[in-house]
């Protein structure tokens, strides 16, 4: 996946960065985080610059969450009865992201882009909970700064330090920092749905 990352991101640069990124923030499950990592890599070995890297990855993920909350706020929760079993989102794993919105509210746009099931959901969930367009845009850009500046900007300073070492194929060394980060965010993402398990167990026994 990594390698194909990499060979999209050296023929077409931020376009497919940009698109990749955008398309997942309305819901579409794309590999948006992947390509951030491998563009913050590759900004770093000189291939990409890390301005436009950096750029072109929120305004991807910004514009796309709010197209998402549009979509949410027009259609809301017709469309995961109708299609979401189709894409493996069941009505209730989705009422437990909404339950996740309901107690936390704009803490938790500004920290979703963190969470995998969240990344995808974050800007449509918002839109089908009516919260205010304004409130979630300021929210939802400045997570989006937060995420990129994490994922883009730390991979660009891990392959900028490792440049002097590896000059030419650099493909184990993506794979290896984008495998940590990706567990990361799986056991992240298992726990926060352990929990939210957990807690509607008592409500379910009464």
């Amino acid at each position: 996946m990594y390698d194909t990352a990499l060979f999209y991101l050296e023929h077409y640069g931020y376009s497919v960065l940009f698109g990749i990124v955008f398309l997942e923030s309305t819901g579409i499950p794309l590999p948006g985080e992947s390509l951030v990592i491998a563009s913050g890599i590759l900004a770093g070995q000189g291939t990409l610059g890390i301005g436009w890297v950096l750029f072109f990855a929120w305004l991807g993920s910004t514009l796309g969450d709010n197209l998402g909350y549009f979509v949410g706020h027009r259609y809301g929760r017709k469309l995961v009865v109708r299609y979401g079993a189709k894409v493996g989102l069941t009505e209730e794993r989705f009422e437990l992201v909404e339950e996740r919105y309901r107690r936390s509210g704009p803490a938790l746009v500004l920290i979703a882009r963190f969470i995998l099931i969240l990344r995808q959901l974050n800007g449509f969930v918002a839109g089908t909970m009516r919260m205010h367009w304004l409130r979630f845009g300021l929210y939802n850009a400045i997570g989006a700064a937060l995420w990129v500046g994490g994922y883009a900007f730390g991979a660009y300073l891990f392959g900028q330090a490792l440049q002097s070492f590896f000059e030419r194929d650099i493909t184990w060394i993506l794979m290896l920092g984008a495998l940590a980060l990706a567990l990361t965010g799986c056991i992240g993402t298992f726990r926060y749905l352990f929990a939210a398990e957990r807690k509607r167990e008592p409500a379910d026994g009464r």
